[in-house]
C-alpha cells in the first residue's frame, strides 16, 4: 500500500505576540511639586528594560505633561494606594534643612495618593488628636534615598500635646553612619502650615517659600501627611520647593 506523505512545511508564522502592557495604575489625588491642587497621576511599573514611570496631565518642576522616567518609587504594602515618586535631579535637603546626604540625585516629585485617600474635614482637630497621643510619623521625602546604604525614612516627625511638632531629619542612613538634625516647629506654624494661607518660612533666605501641611485618611482610618513648599517671589529658580509624604507608624 502506498502512503502518500506531507512535506515537512513551515510551520506558519512562529513569532509570538507581543506581551500585553502592564496596567498603570491611578493616583487620583496626588500632589505634585510646586502644584497646590490634586492632581489626577498614573504610574506604569516597570519592565525589565525600563523604569517605573510617571504619567502627568500637567507639567511641574522636573515634570513634563506626559510620561516621566522615574528614578525611584516607593509604595509600602501596608499604605493600599499612597506613596511618593522621584526623578532623577540634583539635591541636598530635606524640608527646610539644606546641605544632607551628599551625592544623592533623587527628588520627590509627587506624594501619590488614590480615591481612596481624601483630606479630613477638620485637620486643626485632627492634629489635636495627634498631639493627645504624641503621634509619630515616619517621612520619605526624595524616596528615602541615602548615600549610605538602602533607603530609609527621611526623617521623624512627633506631634507633641500643646501641638508643636518636632521633624527630626536623618542625614545618612541610620543603618550605617548618621547625623540626625534635629527641628522644632512651635503650635503657631503648625497651625499656619495646616492652614490654606500657609507658613511663610525664610529660613533659607534666597529660597522664601510657603509651607503647607495637609492631612489624608482613608476608610481604614489609615493617615498620612503631605508637606509642600511652594517658592515664594523673590526666591533662586535653583529652588522649586518641596514635597513630602509622613505614613504614621
Amino acid at each position: 500500500m502506498l502512503v502518500a506523505s506531507c512535506g515537512g512545511g513551515g510551520g506558519g508564522d512562529s513569532s509570538a505576540p507581543p506581551p500585553p502592557a502592564p496596567a498603570a495604575t491611578a493616583y487620583q489625588n496626588s500632589v505634585l511639586l510646586g502644584d497646590t491642587t490634586a492632581v489626577s497621576l498614573s504610574i506604569m511599573p516597570a519592565t525589565t528594560t525600563s523604569n517605573a514611570s510617571l504619567a502627568s496631565p500637567i507639567a511641574a518642576p522636573f515634570v513634563v505633561a506626559g510620561n516621566n522616567a522615574l528614578a525611584s518609587l516607593y509604595r509600602p504594602s501596608s499604605y493600599a494606594g499612597a506613596g511618593i515618586a522621584c526623578v532623577s535631579a540634583p539635591t541636598n535637603s530635606i524640608g527646610t534643612v539644606v546641605n544632607v546626604n551628599a551625592g544623592v540625585n533623587i527628588k520627590s516629585v509627587a506624594a501619590l495618593l488614590n480615591a481612596g485617600w481624601s483630606l479630613v474635614p477638620n485637620a486643626t482637630a485632627t492634629w489635636s488628636t495627634f498631639g493627645a497621643s504624641a503621634k509619630v510619623f515616619d517621612g520619605w521625602e526624595n524616596c528615602g534615598a541615602k548615600a549610605e546604604g538602602s533607603p530609609s525614612p527621611a526623617s521623624t516627625l512627633t506631634v507633641n500635646a500643646d501641638g508643636s511638632f518636632s521633624d527630626n531629619v536623618f542625614d545618612g542612613n541610620p543603618s550605617t553612619t548618621v547625623r540626625i538634625v534635629d527641628q522644632a516647629f512651635s503650635a503657631t506654624q503648625a497651625s499656619a502650615m495646616l492652614s490654606d494661607a500657609g507658613l511663610a518660612d525664610t529660613s533659607q533666605p534666597n529660597a522664601p517659600q510657603t509651607i503647607r501641611l495637609h492631612i489624608y485618611q482613608n476608610a481604614a482610618n489609615q493617615t498620612v501627611l503631605v508637606e509642600q513648599a511652594i517658592p515664594a517671589s523673590g526666591a533662586s529658580t535653583d529652588h522649586p520647593g518641596y514635597v513630602a509624604i509622613y505614613f504614621a507608624r
